[in-house]
């Protein structure tokens, strides 16, 4: 008996002790393990977590909200050993797959939450194995839209919760395996339309449907009906457009209210075609009320009864198998009025209209029907070279003629000039005069121009030792044949400078050359002319008749000695030469 009791304290301490395994969290210090509302309940919420935490098995409430987990693979909670969980949040874990089978062994799971996470899209296997949902949360993923039977039967589930998912279609079908539902809400989406079955459920009892676009036109009228009808919530709905109805409130609008003004679309638009072919063309109409279709030719409407248009034969053609839950609602009422022109003649080309009017509304579109102008052939002609040779002779004539101008001007302003000739031994004579007295003059004979001249350039090319330096040749410039050219020894290089002068002489008789026909080239005398020569003022130089020196007029008893002397004075001659 003893030994019974015994063995029933171990058991009972042994199992109190494999119990409470789960309280450590299996030593995870950023989870907390503990017991809330009767069950055992995991806190692992911002953990950093990339992965699933391998707890206990018994655990049944999971809250990994804010953990970076990313996606989950095939059997994640399976493989973990995690098949009792009732509750799990994976709320903010950035999410943004999720693997078709990842909750496939959670068959007692009760509550999910997914929200806040990057979900694009999901799979109509994603809740397969999860037969007991009762909550599911999807609010604020990307989904933007929801496929046929885009949930797997899920028998248990109430409540629906898909707001601000950016949904912008949602399949009639979408929800058809979720009979169960009792709660939608699909508020703060994208949607501007839904069909009249999309909610189309047995128990329904909530759907919120307000902050939606929703686009008040024909497509819309059923599911206005079917919602004002079946008084699933006392909010209000408004209208996002068209623009006279935006923000109108939906129990504002009769059933006559939702339209769709016609509207009308040619292909092609433009034909350029040729006369005596066959061309079709074509305009598609849609409208509620269904518009009326006509073609229009210079104001004048055709049809198949018009004897002027023989020619032209109207098709109309319609949707004929109109898929309501999968086809826009607006092609149940589209049309396609297709124009044959079996014979193209000039008098069809121009702009052909389609018409589309109902009571709601009128569409116009166009088309232009193009026939280019026949062209006729011309033969090419030989081009007129004459005008070419004409213009070239003339052009030549004139380019000739002026440079035969050109040439005579040249010569005629050339002979105007003298060119150079040698002095005589007179001119020589007369010039060294002239140049003696002047370089004589004191600074206070400076006045005249000459005088400024040769002391400027006598001080610019002084030197230390004062030597003279030798003059160049004088030529004077006078008419040709009358003087020899100058002897070579004459051109000597720098400082020396000619300067073109005038050189006038008054009362001179025939033994002395006239020197007025041209004018002279006197030497850049240095300052160091000032200096009295030992010949004369002029300083040593070589003359065209050989002689080394060249005194003034009567120094050398030459044949000129016993001639009148000069009759203007030195003075007087040399202020005339030098001024100018």
């Amino acid at each position: 008996m003893i030994r019974a009791w015994c063995g029933y304290l171990t058991f009972i301490v042994v199992l109190a002790q494999a119990g409470s395994d789960w309280l450590n969290c299996a030593h995870i210090t950023e989870c907390h393990c503990k017991w809330s509302s009767g069950k055992k309940t995991a806190s692992c919420v911002s953990a950093g977590l990339r992965q699933l935490p391998k707890l206990a098995a018994d655990i049944q409430v999971l809250d990994l909200h804010g953990n970076p987990l990313k996606r989950l693979e095939e059997d994640a909670f399976s493989n973990i050993e995690l098949l009792n969980l009732q509750r799990l949040n994976l709320s903010s874990t950035n999410l943004q797959s999720l693997h078709a089978n990842a909750f496939r062994e959670l068959r007692i799971l009760i509550e999910l939450d997914l929200s806040q996470n990057q979900l694009l899209q999901l799979s109509p296997d994603t809740f397969k194995g999860a037969e007991r949902l009762r909550l599911l949360i999807l609010n604020d993923n990307p989904l933007s839209v929801l496929v046929a039977e885009q949930f797997p039967p899920l028998k248990h589930l109430k409540k629906l919760e898909i707001s601000r998912c950016q949904l912008r279609k949602v399949h009639p079908f979408a929800f058809m395996n979720l009979q169960a539902l009792e709660t939608v809400n699909i508020h703060q989406n994208l949607l501007s339309h839904l069909h009249q079955d999309t909610f189309n459920l047995p128990v329904l009892k909530t759907l919120t449907l307000s902050d939606n676009p929703w686009y008040c036109d024909c497509r819309l009228r059923e599911f206005h009906d079917w919602f004002l009808n079946s008084n699933l919530g006392n909010e209000e709905v408004f209208c996002g457009g068209p623009e006279k109805k935006t923000d109108t409130s939906w129990r504002a609008l009769k059933r006559e209210d939702f339209i769709c003004p016609p509207s009308a679309t040619t292909s092609p638009m433009v034909i350029r075609t040729e006369a005596g072919a066959e061309i079709s063309f074509g305009c598609f109409v849609r409208g509620d009320p269904k518009p009326i279709v006509t073609w229009t030719f210079r104001h004048v409407e055709i049809n198949n009864s018009s004897e002027k248009h023989s020619d032209i034969i109207i098709n109309k053609f319609q949707l004929d198998n109109f898929d309501e839950y999968n086809d826009d609602f607006l092609n149940k009422s589209a049309q396609w009025i297709n124009l044959t022109i079996t014979n193209v003649t000039s008098d069809l080309a121009g702009e052909w209209k389609c018409r589309a009017k109902s009571p709601v509304g009128e569409a116009n579109s166009y088309v232009t029907l193009f026939l280019p102008k026949a062209r006729t052939a011309t033969a090419r002609v030989a081009p007129n070279y004459s005008t070419f040779f004409l213009i070239g002779g003339s052009l030549l004539t004139m380019t000739t003629g002026g440079f035969i101008a050109a040439c005579v001007c040249w010569k005629t302003k050339r002979r105007r000039v003298p060119p150079s000739r040698s002095f005589t031994d007179q001119e020589k004579k007369l010039l060294d005069t002239s140049l003696a007295v002047s370089c004589d003059r004191t600074s206070g004979d400076l006045g005249s121009s000459y005088g400024f001249e040769m002391l400027d350039r006598s001080i610019s090319m002084e030197s230390d030792d004062a030597r003279c330096l030798e003059p160049v040749q004088i030529t004077i410039e006078g008419p040709p044949g009358s003087f020899p050219p100058p002897p070579a020894e004459f051109a000597l290089p720098a400082p020396y400078g000619n300067i073109f002068i005038s050189v006038q002489v008054a009362g001179h008789s025939d033994e002395y050359p006239d020197l007025l026909g041209g004018g002279a080239t006197l030497p850049r005398r240095s300052r160091t002319c000032f200096l009295k020569s030992a010949y004369d003022n002029m300083g040593p130089r070589i003359t065209a008749a050989g002689s080394s020196t060249w005194s003034l007029p009567g120094a050398n008893g030459d044949k000129n000695n016993d001639k009148e002397p000069l009759n203007v004075p030195l003075s007087t001659f040399s202020t005339e030469f030098t001024a100018l």
